[in-house]
């Protein structure tokens, strides 16, 4: 454990100077009324050659904080020998704390250490227990997802069989989770059903079904399905545990006009679901035409968010996965292509490519991170998924609420 910091006070400009102080190795810093005021204590050179993992931790109290998430920040900077910054990562806000487990960066020679206070003009922030560990192992979170493809038969007992096919082929992979497509049971070819016809309860026969083949290849299973509940009838995604069993549901909160005509009512929550290799949320089709249900998702803790969809909108797909810093995974309709994984930076690593393969793979690692060079942090590499959850202006945000 290293904790004999040294440090010195950094402000960009006086006029944005905030008031700083030491004293028995606690850090405080006072905004004196300036609505504008940015500064930090920058630390000295840490050496970190030879250790795979870093662990920093910082407790906090403070008075008069609207947003803790905006305003009480601490950075860690990764150099090489030579003195070239190669990475700026914030740690993360806690109750009370920050934190930041971290992998040192390939040729990463020392790093730095900032903790700072910005934009709250009557901000008071003292910072204690400042600790640098250091851990010997890199670890994984290895997830292997399969999203399907699948043309719409004429009668019900036909899309089941589909599906049950699909997932046959796609279980003999060894997936952790499977998804399916938005209605893939419902949506018949010159069929004329009611939505009343449609629908059924969760749990139900078409969840019971399902569940057997989840059991069966011990994987998670998500796909898109009418509920009916208390005389409402919902686009419910359900997700099925390794055991067979219901674990969570999410009911389409954006209703196209077409869907809200047929009778269909639209949920009014998001929510994440805690599967056993991480946290993920889940959006329907048109949901993805509004950023703040996958954003509300990403800031939730979602890492991967699933989209069950009737709808082709790839720029839109590739742009939450990138916006949030998150793996987006599709099952789309009426093209094979369309059902896709994709990583954080916004590429696609994998799509199924014709209906006779029926799906597609990718195993993703849940603790590997994504950077872009230059974003945000300067000439460095920075991290889409905690620069854009740090940096939001909350406040200004108001009128999308309207």
């Amino acid at each position: 454990m290293y904790n004999k910091f040294t440090w010195t006070e950094w402000s960009p400009r006086k006029e944005l100077s905030p008031e700083f102080s030491v004293k028995d190795n606690k850090l405080r810093i006072s905004a004196n009324n300036n609505p504008n005021v940015y500064g930090k204590f920058i630390s000295g050179e840490i050496p970190v050659s030879g250790s795979p993992v870093i662990i920093f931790e910082a407790a906090y109290s403070c008075e008069n904080i609207k947003n803790e998430e905006k305003s009480i920040f601490a950075m860690i900077n990764f150099y090489n020998g030579e003195k070239i910054l190669l990475e700026r990562s914030y740690a993360e806000n806690k109750t009370k704390k920050l934190y930041r487990r971290l992998d040192v960066p390939e040729n990463a020679e020392y790093i730095t250490l900032e903790i700072g206070v910005r934009w709250q003009s009557e901000a008071s922030v003292e910072f204690d227990n400042i600790v640098l560990e250091f851990a010997n192992e890199k670890t994984q979170r290895l997830v292997k997802i399969a999203t399907a493809y699948k043309d719409p038969c004429n009668t019900f007992a036909e899309n089941l069989d589909g599906m049950i096919d699909i997932i046959n082929k796609a279980g003999k992979s060894s997936p952790d989770v499977i998804l399916l497509s938005e209605l893939v049971y419902e949506t018949c070819h010159d069929a004329d059903f009611t939505l009343e016809e449609k629908a059924q309860e969760i749990p139900g026969p078409l969840t019971n079904k399902i569940g057997e083949y989840a059991k069966k290849y011990n994987a998670y299973i998500i796909f898109s399905m009418n509920e009916k509940e208390d005389g409402a009838i919902y686009n419910t995604a359900v997700i099925i545990d390794r055991n067979g069993k219901v674990c969570g549901k999410y009911r389409k909160i954006h209703l196209p006009l077409f869907e809200a005509e047929w009778g269909t009512s639209p949920g009014d929550s998001h929510g994440v679901f805690d599967l056993d290799f991480g946290r993920i949320g889940v959006i329907i089709c048109y949901d993805q035409m509004f950023p703040e249900s996958s954003r509300t998702l990403a800031l939730m803790g979602a890492e991967i968010i699933f989209i069950p969809t009737q709808g082709e909108q790839e720029i839109l797909q590739r742009a939450i996965a990138f916006s949030n810093g998150v793996h987006v995974v599709v099952s789309g309709y009426q093209n094979p292509s369309f059902s896709r994984i994709i990583n954080p930076l916004g590429e696609i690593i994998n799509s199924v490519p014709d209906k006779d393969a029926a799906y597609a793979t990718g195993q993703i690692d849940l603790n590997q991170r994504f950077f872009t060079y230059w974003m945000s942090v300067g000439p460095a590499n920075g991290e889409n998924k905690i620069l854009f959850k740090k940096e939001r202006m909350t406040e200004t945000y108001g009128y999308i609420n309207k």
